[in-house]
């Protein structure tokens, strides 16, 4: 599946307000709908060209498995690009970047998914 076929198949979906609630009382914040979307339609992996969309289960316990304090950071990981770099959203710019987990160093910083994938 490309990206794009992705975007557009979880836009006709419906948004699950248990699985975004349970998230946002993680990160103690409103989940945009495009991270909404995501989160509810990630039952498992899904594998977009170069980069696995996170499962549900990945992204509840994110900071565990990965080792880092997402909520202090303010983002959420929801794909992962490989060599440690997970696409994360900013809750405080509202912007979209990757991030590197071990340099815990943000880079290629977006307004969009789109952009950054």
């Amino acid at each position: 599946m490309t990206a794009k076929e992705y975007f557009e198949s979880i836009t006709k979906k419906e948004i699950d307000l248990g699985k975004v609630e349970k998230i946002q009382n993680i990160y103690n914040k409103v989940l945009p709908e495009e991270v909404q979307r995501i989160v509810s339609n990630a039952e498992s992996s899904i594998f977009l060209d170069d980069v696995r969309i996170l499962s549900y289960k990945e992204i509840l316990n994110a900071e565990y498995d990965l080792h880092v304090d997402f909520k202090t950071k303010q983002m959420i990981p929801l794909a992962d690009c490989g060599d440690n770099d997970f696409v994360v959203y900013h809750f405080d710019t509202h912007e979209w970047s990757k991030f590197n987990i071990i340099d815990e160093v943000t880079f290629k910083k977006r307004k969009t998914l789109a952009e950054v994938l």
